[in-house]
Formats: structure tokens, sequence, C-alpha cells
């Protein structure tokens, strides 16, 4: 399925994305069929979770059955690596062949790329990766804290230069005024390019990043099917009715 990029415009709401973080085929399938349901826009296969991640063939075919399960949803492939909060070890070989691998094969709408993974492997992989014309998100995690505003403009130009579709920053907050700047990066970073971003802030004390897009520009949000594959993340049954309280309606 194809969605239009959102743009980072305030008084939009952000589209939904749920993961789907099953480790057998067969819990997959149901979280894709709970998920196909559900409120969510976007439908985001976080594959590291997945017991058979090390095989490429294997992964593909489970990818086959989630596309034609998910029929109305936009299909983001995502494998989250152990340094940015992911569940198991991965080289960057492995991870060049099963991003390249999952973008050509035309079954999927959207892909995460780690930002630092995008930097080791280079332009030419991020040019196989958009010549498969899937839409490109690339993002950053932190889990320890939310860095200067400074670092997070750097980091959302690098994203923007290597020709993103989207750029994600998940950080942790450390204190209230963590989530505020961080809420507050998307207006700043408009000063140097028109990046569309998605921005969270992690845990209950950023749960109110994840349903003020419609404040901050941000493009789209996470919600959990069930279990959440990442802190604070909002049932999905309960987000759409937030978004919609929390819409800011833009006198013309």
């Amino acid at each position: 399925m194809t969605i239009e990029i959102p743009t980072t415009e305030n008084g939009k709401q952000p589209l939904i994305c749920v993961p789907l973080i099953g480790t057998t085929n067969e819990e997959i399938i149901k979280e894709a069929l709970t998920a196909q349901e559900s409120d969510a826009d976007v439908v985001e296969w976080r594959v590291d979770h997945y017991k058979h991640a090390a095989d490429v063939q294997a992964v593909l075919d489970v990818l086959y059955h989630i596309r034609t399960t998910l029929k109305s949803k936009v299909l983001l492939f995502t494998f989250r690596t152990l340094e940015e909060g992911g569940q198991r070890p991965y080289s960057l070989t492995q991870y060049k062949i099963l991003c390249k691998a999952a973008a050509e094969s035309g079954l999927i709408d959207w892909i995460d790329i780690e930002l630092e993974k995008a930097e080791f492997l280079g332009r030419q992989f991020i040019k196989e990766i958009k010549a498969a014309k899937v839409k490109l998100i690339l993002s950053n995690h932190d889990f320890e804290g939310t860095p200067e505003d400074a670092v997070l403009i750097l980091r959302i130009g690098i994203m923007n230069q290597f020709g993103a579709d989207i750029g994600k920053l998940a950080m942790m907050p450390n204190q209230i005024q963590d989530v505020l700047r961080l809420m507050g990066i998307i207006t700043k970073a408009r000063g140097f390019n028109q990046l569309p971003l998605a921005i969270m802030s992690m845990g209950d004390l950023g749960k109110i990043s994840r349903v003020s897009g419609s404040l901050t520009g941000s493009v789209f949000t996470f919600a959990s099917l069930g279990e959440a594959s990442a802190p604070g993340q909002i049932p999905v049954e309960h987000m759409q009715s937030y978004l919609d309280e929390f819409e800011i309606k833009m006198e013309s």
C-alpha cells in the first residue's frame, strides 16, 4: 500500500504506527491480523524480535505473509540493532544484506535504517535502498538521555543530506526539560531544512510527546498492540481518541 509521506506541518494529526514483535511465524501473523483491524495507519515489523532473523529467506517468507495480511496498511520494515534498543546481535554485513533484500523484495512500503549504520555503510548503500522505490526513514535512538539541541539538529541535517524521506528521533528524558526540548526540536530544525520528522520522548515522562504531534509537527507516533516495543508506548485502542482530543484546529 502507498500513503503520502506527511509533511512537518502544525495542526495535522500524526499517523499511528504499531509494531509487530512476535518471535515465531504464528505470533507474527496473529499480530498482523490484529494490526489490520486496528486504527493503525502504519505497521512496523520489528524483525530483531523474530527468532529466525539471521535467516534472510525465512525473513522474506514471513514478510510475504505479513504483506498479504495487511491489505490496507503501510508496511514498515525495521531491524533494530542492540546498540539502539534491539533484541539480538547482528553484524554490519548482516544488516546490509537483510535491509537490501527487504527493500528489493517488493513487499514493503517503508524501511527504517539507523543513522549510524547509514554513516558506516555509506551513500552507495542508501542509494541502493532508495533505488528499490521504498520510502526511507533514517532513525536515531538514545536510551540513556536526550542530547543537546545542537547535536539533534546536526543529526537531522545528516539525515536530510542522506536523502531520508522521514527522520526519526527517539530519546530518553532524564528531566521534564528534556521532553520539552525534544517537542520543540522540529520547529528549530525548520530553520535548516524541511525534512518531515517523527519525534518521541520515551518512558512515562515522555508520553505527552506521543500524542502531541498536532502541536509539534511530528508526522507519526507509535502505539502498542499489546506488549510495547519501547518505553511509554500507549495502547493503540486509546491512541486515536487521544490524537483527536489533542488535535489543534488551525484557523484559516
